[in-house]
């Protein structure tokens, strides 16, 4: 039960929503576009970046709702949302219409997308949490190779009907999932929380439901209330936590991963080997199904820093022989390895799936404590949302003043600074309860005491 496919299903849904714009870009800027009226440049970037803006506002929904309806409650609405946003889609005329079909999208992935850990994270053993929590990232990455292996040969129409099939199996599936244990004690449902344990669990031994009962009760007990920011931030474990998922994700989100998708087949380019822009996405998207595989064997016997650790330095390794080579090739003769840059991206695309891609996701439901992953989880959202945003509607121009060269060179510099993150900074939660993450977190602190002694305090403040 608790290797549920739907969570994958509702990844592809999300990421289809995202890769939308690149097979659709062409016909958008051509006369006889679907929408009839050709687009612009500039309409175009609003098209593809718009989604981030909707996801700010699906993030702060995330937050009133979540404590109301649960984690299940707001997978299923940002599900129903995705439909919605394709039928706009599908009946838009005009630009207006897309924006507004492509920020309902925004809005939908602003609420499931964080949500998806949170679940995950509250649902399963804490054994398997990570290899469950990497079935989402596998599933989703059949979505990139269907959104750019189908997309381009698809009727604009056919495509969106067909992206919409998505979100409804995931509404049919997910709905016959229990809700989360954690959820239903806050509420004081222990008797669901029981028949939800024993569904999750696969079992109805008594005694095995009764330990991960007390489990969850001892958790939510150790909890002080839902917090604001400003009462979160007085937390010790709050602050260094919102620190370390603050740091993934800035690797994640300047990785170069967003980019180099975008920029493929220019790169491809570079060399004397070129593909077509459809061959080279399917490939690209392809060579992540392996290595997601493989961090789902992986993530829970080796833990989240070694793979975090190899995977940033497999992605930079290869991303500074890219930068290497597209500097060198204007200097000196490099037919003889012209396929360095297809082995570069292929090494690059591998590595990153295999950690970066996806921990980041990972260590927001795990660090957080449960009274502050509201919070948590709503900052480091629109952060990213944000920085996104900007980073899709800017960078493209960036790279003619920089150069291709050093944007690999950057992307490469950040991937290394994954590895010093991983060793030095990234705690190791593999096989933790969450009660033993909020302890090791405490232990590190200056004054272990001390940390207990705020949470003492907060409570007679609220």
């Amino acid at each position: 039960m608790q290797y549920n496919k739907s969570f994958g299903i509702l990844q592809v849904s999300q990421l289809v929503n995202l890769l939308w714009g690149s097979p659709m870009l062409p016909r958008l800027l051509a006369e006889d576009s679907p929408i009839g009226k050709a687009l612009t440049y500039d309409e175009i970037s609003w098209v593809l970046s718009v989604i981030y803006l909707g996801a700010l506002l699906g993030n702060a929904l995330l937050v009133v709702f979540l404590d109301k309806v649960g984690p299940k409650g707001i997978l299923l609405l940002g599900g129903a949302l995705t439909i919605v946003s394709w039928i706009f889609l599908g009946l838009a005329k005009s630009l207006s219409v897309l924006l507004i079909g492509r920020v309902i999208a925004g809005i939908g992935n602003g609420m499931s997308l964080p949500c998806i850990s949170i679940y995950l994270c509250e649902i399963a053993s804490k054994d398997i949490r990570g290899r469950l929590a990497s079935i989402p990232v596998f599933i989703g990455a059949f979505g990139n190779l269907f959104i750019f292996g189908a997309g381009p040969y698809l009727e604009y129409t056919t495509l969106i009907v067909c992206c919409a099939v998505f979100p409804i199996i995931f509404l049919v599936s997910f709905s016959f999932m229990p809700k989360s244990p954690y959820f239903l004690i806050r509420k004081g449902k222990r008797r669901d929380a029981e028949r939800s344990l024993m569904r999750l669990l696969g079992t109805k031994s008594k005694s095995e439901v009764e330990d991960k009962l007390r489990e969850v009760e001892e958790t939510i007990e150790h909890d002080i209330g839902n917090l604001t920011l400003m009462q979160s931030l007085l937390l010790p474990n709050f602050r260094k936590s919102l620190l370390i998922v603050f740091v993934a994700h800035n690797i994640l989100i300047f990785c170069g991963l967003a980019f180099l998708s975008s920029y493929l087949q220019v790169i491809l380019d570079s060399g004397s080997i070129s593909l077509s822009k459809e061959l080279a996405s399917v490939f690209w998207g392809f060579l992540q199904i392996p290595a997601v595989m493989l961090s789902a064997l992986l993530v829970d016997k080796f833990g989240r820093r070694s793979l975090f650790c190899v995977s940033s330095l497999g992605a930079g390794v290869a991303l500074i022989l890219e930068g290497g080579y597209i500097y060198l090739q204007g200097v000196v003769n490099l037919e003889s390895v012209s396929f360095l840059p297809v082995l570069c991206l292929s090494l690059y695309v591998f590595f990153i799936s295999l950690g970066v891609f996806h921990l980041p996701f990972i260590l927001i439901g795990e660090l957080f404590a449960t009274s502050t992953k509201k919070v948590g989880t709503f900052v480091i959202s629109c952060y990213s949302s944000i920085i996104v945003f900007a980073y899709i509607k800017t960078f493209g121009s960036i790279i003619n003043s920089w150069g291709l060269y050093s944007i690999c060179w950057f992307f490469g510099g950040v991937c290394f600074c994954g590895v010093l993150f991983s060793l030095l900074m990234l705690p190791e939660t593999t096989g933790k309860s969450f009660n033993e993450i909020q302890s090791n977190l405490s232990s590190t602190t200056k004054n272990s005491s001390h940390s207990h002694k705020d949470d003492f305090e907060m409570k007679n403040v609220l």
